[in-house]
């Protein structure tokens, strides 16, 4: 069976814009919204450990995302079974190459601007290196979004039998609508969500409740546990996953060194340039997105103390 999952939002770990307490709605009422924590604190939620175990057992295939938090990349969900719609905070891509590097702490720009830093990737056959601008991976409204991602979701809409969507109100085009593939081709629409949304009428089911509340039944339901996130995890494959059932996972940092180690370029204006996407596929450090990575690794990466 092949099923296709989006999800939009966490709760109580980023500030969500929708919902009675989200930034937006804080905002109409002429409150000031308060941010729980920063992005590099932030813990993946129940809902995104229950969608990594759902995934590991098979009945998750494909997970979509306008998350730019980047929590479900550091709970260990592998990159080639995610499309971030809307870019990463921890991201940043090369201009030249293409090349990706996945950081420990958020690139600092935001809106396809560059970073300051250069790619370092060697070129071939013992050349100097890539010295590409580096750029965020964040979307501003007016951008449109990254082709392979939005490729990747999709074909998995289309390959769906079930899809479901969490804590999003479908208003954004083209991603809210992209559920809808998944109706067309057959299959079922499942929406969870606080309030009503674009497509209630299209639904199968609908649920309203807190996303975590439901995930958290769903999975007793199905007697499956989720989870405990133990720190940042980056996974590029699905392979990767299986080689840690039965290999010891190295404990070293898997993210590209200190934002610090890179060099910096003088200000300069933004160029307008084409987003040609993050990519659903990626491995940990860099990602070359016309490379066939093969088997890899799973590194975690030293975080701080939990917080409440």
């Amino acid at each position: 069976m092949r099923r296709g999952y989006l999800r939009t939002r966490t709760r109580g770990y980023v500030a969500c814009r929708r919902g009675p307490n989200g930034v937006w709605t804080m905002e109409e009422k002429g409150l000031h919204p308060k941010f729980d924590t920063t992005f590099e604190n932030a813990r993946p939620s129940r809902t995104h450990m229950a969608l990594l175990q759902l995934q590991r057992v098979g009945i998750l295939k494909f997970l979509i995302s306008q998350n730019v938090d980047g929590l479900h990349v550091r709970s260990g969900f592998p990159r080639d079974r995610l499309a971030e719609l809307h870019g990463n905070m921890f991201v940043e891509e090369c201009m030249k190459c293409g090349k990706q590097y996945v950081r420990d702490t958020v690139v600092g720009t935001m809106g396809l601007k560059p970073t300051g830093r250069l790619c370092d990737v060697p070129k071939s056959r013992g050349l100097r290196a890539c010295r590409g601008k580096l750029m965020d991976t964040i979307l501003d409204w007016e951008d449109s979004l990254p082709d392979q991602d939005l490729n990747l979701a999709d074909e998995a809409c289309r390959k769906a039998d079930l899809a479901i969507t969490l804590g999003t109100s479908l208003q954004i085009k083209p991603s809210g609508n992209l559920p809808l593939i998944t109706k067309k081709k057959g299959g079922k629409l499942v929406i969870i969500n606080l309030q009503v949304t674009k497509h209630d009428k299209h639904a199968d089911l609908r649920i309203h409740g807190y996303v975590d509340d439901i995930m958290t039944r769903l999975m007793a339901a199905l007697n499956l546990e989720i989870p405990e996130w133990k720190g940042p995890v980056l996974t590029a494959k699905k392979e990767e996953e299986e080689e840690m059932s039965s290999e010891p996972v190295k404990q070293e940092p898997h993210f590209k060194e200190d934002l610090d180690s890179q060099p910096l370029l003088k200000d300069e204006p933004s160029p307008h340039m084409h987003h040609n996407g993050t990519g659903g596929l990626s491995c940990s450090e860099m990602w070359d997105p016309t490379t066939d990575l093969g088997p890899g690794e799973t590194k975690r990466a030293k975080v701080e103390p939990p917080f409440v």
